[in-house]
């Protein structure tokens, strides 16, 4: 064996190795290459790794643990007469990639929206497979060739001489490492900020500052928590343009400040163009300022931004982006796309890009923005908007399955349209209700649509109450879905996930049930994706249910995994069911989220008596981009029972972060039989001595936001960051596995 640092050149052609599953393949005329980064990668290029490295002439041979690269120069590009990769598919066989040959076996595709997709003949705008994939391994181009000079800090596009680029990802049936290779060559996926965790208002609807003020304090009335309010494009006079309307906002930055005031964040919608330079109209306010940095007309004698243009661009944010933030706006809403301004380089993610660095600049803390997906990389700018849809159950059955499958591209917080876009009125309530069921277990929770009615009051007592107990169920679980997020960061892992990521060591049957998915490891989601039997009243579903022993989460169920099956959904929920040895982190549920974690932090734990449970709790100050430099706090929890005893851990918070609690109380909550009891609670913290501790048995469970047919012992206690231990001595019940 020779290892090699790479990159590995041999005439025209160039090989990086990243990881053993992950190697970028280049071919320059005259061996030209780029060594600045891609934009489909970042601001920079992934560090390389060492690779066995063998050549005789010609002939070049790179070998890792995951697979073997065979070249021969011949003094052509890539073709596959020259290059081929050996690699192992997902069962272990022996498997070869060459250029331009298909992936057969792709198990995940992203594209950009799926905007009118029933009216289109399918999702298939601007498609991009996945790199999970049966075939054990997947070829990612990098075909705009469209790479940061960072000499002049602009892109330049090179795809005139650098006639090659990508890479190829070799995992197996591991795909957990596909996807932390893919992070790691393509950048991180960012935290967000911890509110975009809340619920989401939006509309089309020309409402005035006064009627929007109050519909947010109408869901507060209504006990629906809520975080974001999105004003669609009526903010402005007329469809373009950056100038309030004054009819609507006569005093906006009195008005944005009365919403912040309530805890809320707030959006404007912008229409940057569609595939076009849209121009500012003429009685633009902000016109003579554009003209003194760019002059008159600055772009096809229009005052239109050239996105290619690097003082433009600049131009553009000063001037028209960067000072609504100063106003109170916290981030934009791209509804558009620009011009394609560099080759073939996917117009969306430059814009995004824009959008979302403007946001960073202005506010010093992470970026948001809303935006549809603009191709491989736009992972690094979310949130995801999956665009205009119809309002039926075509598209919310392709929601579910788009979600999932979205992170094998890494774009993991796709925010639908809740209740689809174009139905003006009320939605038919059924299908408003399953819809809402799934947005609230989804990684962004938004209702929308063309002055249509989703506001859950409107409909009737039912869907108010379901509505607020779906939304509540959500906002409970925000610790959990937090945690989730700095995973993904550190991982590439989404927070919803196709049930192959998770349970791939089974049956086939997690790989094929495309309309069910897990919250991270421990929760499984089956979304109801059509209508109801007339005569039972019962949505019947076929599902997999993976390995492991599952607990409804609302319902007395107890489900042992590989069991493929028939359910009854009924109408009041969304069948939700907890991993056996789940520790969940969740916490009391107030009017929104906002940034701080509680000082009050619930733990619900479904006791798995053959092993002990561990759960690492995340946590920083929700907001800024200090956790980039370690600025963040991880708690271990473990949990374990035996016999007789119920056993809690939890060590102190290692790390720290502005706004940290001091002390925190911690609710602790455990499953038990219906025939156990508790005989005594003992609690030890730091190093003091073991006390007595008061318990009470509840049917509640993620800190009272569900009501569940299960019995918890729930204990309280308080602790200055020290480590806790208590101790449930139990009494009565059946013999575990008896």
């Amino acid at each position: 064996m020779s290892l090699k640092i790479t990159p590995v050149t041999l005439g025209n052609a160039r090989f990086t190795v990243y990881s053993p599953g992950c190697v970028r393949m280049e071919y320059a005329k005259d061996g030209q290459f780029s060594n600045y980064p891609s934009l489909l990668v970042g601001s920079r290029t992934a560090r390389s790794v060492k690779a066995d490295v063998t050549g005789r002439g010609k002939n070049l041979r790179i070998k890792t643990d995951a697979f073997e690269l065979r070249y021969v120069d011949n003094g052509e590009n890539f073709s596959a007469e020259n290059l081929q990769i050996v690699h192992r598919n997902h069962t272990g066989q022996r498997a070869i990639w060459t250029p331009a040959k298909k992936d057969q076996g792709n198990i995940g595709t992203v594209t950009r929206s799926l905007d009118f997709w029933k009216w289109c003949g399918g999702p298939e705008r601007f498609p991009v497979e996945g790199i999970l994939s049966t075939e054990g391994g997947h070829f990612l181009p990098d075909e705009p060739r469209v790479y940061w000079n960072t000499r002049h800090a602009w892109p330049e596009d090179l795809s005139s001489r650098v006639w090659f680029d990508g890479y190829f990802f070799a995992y197996g049936n591991n795909y957990k490492s596909a996807l932390q290779d893919f992070v790691k060559v393509f950048g991180r996926i960012p935290m967000v900020p911890r509110w975009t965790f809340g619920f989401w208002y939006s509309r089309w609807y020309a409402y005035t500052d006064k009627q929007f003020i109050e519909l947010a304090k109408r869901y507060r009335r209504e006990g629906v928590p809520i975080d974001v309010m999105i004003i669609d494009t009526d903010w402005r006079d007329g469809w373009g343009g950056y100038d309030w309307s004054r009819n609507y906002f006569p005093a906006p930055e009195k008005a944005l400040k009365a919403l912040k005031k309530l805890g809320l964040r707030t959006s404007l919608n912008d229409h940057p163009g569609y595939d076009r330079y849209d121009p500012l109209p003429e009685s633009d306010r902000h016109l003579p300022a554009l003209a003194q940095r760019l002059g008159p007309l600055p772009h096809q004698g229009q005052w239109a931004c050239d996105w290619s243009n690097k003082n433009a661009v600049r131009a553009w944010k000063d001037v028209l982006l960067g000072p609504f933030f100063k106003q109170g706006m916290d981030f934009w809403w791209i509804d558009g796309w620009i011009k394609p301004p560099f080759g073939k380089l996917d117009s969306q993610l430059w814009a995004n890009r824009q959008y979302y660095e403007v946001a960073e600049e202005q506010t010093g803390k992470r970026g948001l923005i809303l935006s549809r997906w603009g191709g491989i990389g736009s992972h690094r700018y979310p949130v995801q908007f999956s665009g205009d849809t119809p309002s039926d159950w075509s598209v919310l059955r392709k929601q579910i399955e788009f979600t999932a499958a979205s992170g094998t591209l890494g774009a993991i917080y796709w925010s639908h349209d809740i209740g689809g876009f174009f139905e003006r009125g009320k939605v038919d309530e059924e299908l408003f209700i399953r819809w809402f069921q799934f947005g609230a277990m989804s990684p962004v929770f938004r209702t929308h649509s063309d002055h249509g009615i989703r506001e859950p009051w409107k409909y009737g007592v039912r869907v108010r109450r379901l509505f607020r107990k779906q939304t509540r169920i959500r906002y409970a679980l925000a610790p959990y879905l937090y945690t989730l997020s700095r995973e993904a960061h550190d991982t590439g892992l989404p927070i919803v996930r196709p049930l192959y990521l998770e349970y791939n060591d089974n049956d086939g049957g997690a790989l094929y049930r495309r309309q069910q998915y897990t919250i991270g490891r421990d929760l499984l989601v089956i979304p109801a994706d059509h209508p109801a039997d007339k005569r039972t009243g019962f949505c019947r579903k076929r599902v997999y249910f993976p390995n492991g022993t599952w607990y409804g989460l609302e319902t007395n169920e107890v489900i042992f995994g590989m069991d493929d099956r028939f359910i009854d959904i009924p109408l009041e929920r969304i069948p939700t069911y907890v991993r056996g040895g789940a520790i969940l982190p969740c916490q009391a549920v107030g009017e929104a989220l906002g940034t701080k974690p509680p000082a009050e932090m619930h733990f619900d734990y479904y006791p798995d008596p053959l092993c002990a449970s561990v759960h690492t709790l995340y946590e920083d100050d929700g907001e800024s981009m200090e956790y980039q430099q370690g600025r963040c706090a991880r708690t271990v929890i473990t949990a374990s029972r035996s016999e007789e005893q119920l056993t809690w851990r939890i060590d102190a918070p290692k790390g720290s972060y502005t706004g940290m609690p001091k002390r925190r109380t911690y609710v602790l909550r455990c499953r038990l039989e219906e025939d156990e009891e508790v005989s005594e609670v003992q609690a030890r913290i730091g190093g003091k001595k073991v006390r007595a501790l008061k318990h009470r048995i509840t049917r509640q469970a993620l800190a009272g936001a569900v009501r569940t047919p299960w019995r918890f012992c729930e204990v309280r206690v308080v602790s200055p960051n020290r480590v806790v231990r208590v101790d449930i001595r139990l009494r009565g019940g059946r013999k575990r596995g008896a």
